[in-house]
């Protein structure tokens, strides 16, 4: 479903406080890419 897609896509493409202003994406790929 495009319109999930695209709440997913905003959700995880806004900056966070908690995340010292990173997006949950960027932050995900950071982690994900310490397990090689």
């Amino acid at each position: 479903d495009e319109e999930l897609a695209d709440a997913i896509r905003l959700i995880n493409d806004r900056p966070r406080k908690c995340l010292g202003w990173k997006t949950a994406h960027e932050s995900f790929m950071a982690e994900v890419s310490h397990l090689d």
